[in-house]
């Protein structure tokens, strides 16, 4: 297991996903995390802060998009209590039962859900 200082990066992604917020034609609402708790996040997912998925994590406690219709997953906050870490196998407890062989990043309003391929589903790993 890499620490946490090999985690965060020199060159990290949020510069970028906050210029994608920006520019996006729908509300995008950036929720607030502690700091210590989205480091605490990254650790789990041992992925670096230079990666979309790690930036989010580390920065966020999640984003809700077109006025909640969709939702990201970040380090969790008081608005969105899913998170990363309590939707996946990573966290102490997971809330849900977890998604063998993929990582749940998002859901929407209607009950979708989605997911990045580690295996356990059709596809490329990673996708």
């Amino acid at each position: 297991m890499r620490l946490l200082a090999e985690l965060l990066s020199d060159d990290p992604a949020w510069p970028l996903v906050r210029s994608w917020v920006g520019k996006a034609t729908n509300g995008v609402l950036v929720l607030p995390t502690e700091r210590a708790r989205g480091e605490e996040a990254l650790f789990r997912l041992q992925v670096t802060s230079r990666s979309v998925l790690g930036a989010v994590a580390l920065e966020t406690g999640g984003l809700l998009i077109d006025h909640d219709w969709l939702r990201l997953l970040g380090s969790g906050s008081r608005e969105l209590h899913a998170s990363l870490t309590n939707w996946n196998p990573i966290g102490d407890a997971p809330e849900i039962e977890p998604l063998e062989g993929a990582l749940l990043v998002g859901y929407d309003a209607i009950g979708g859900f989605f997911a990045i391929n580690s295996g356990g589903l059709t596809g490329r790993r990673g996708q």
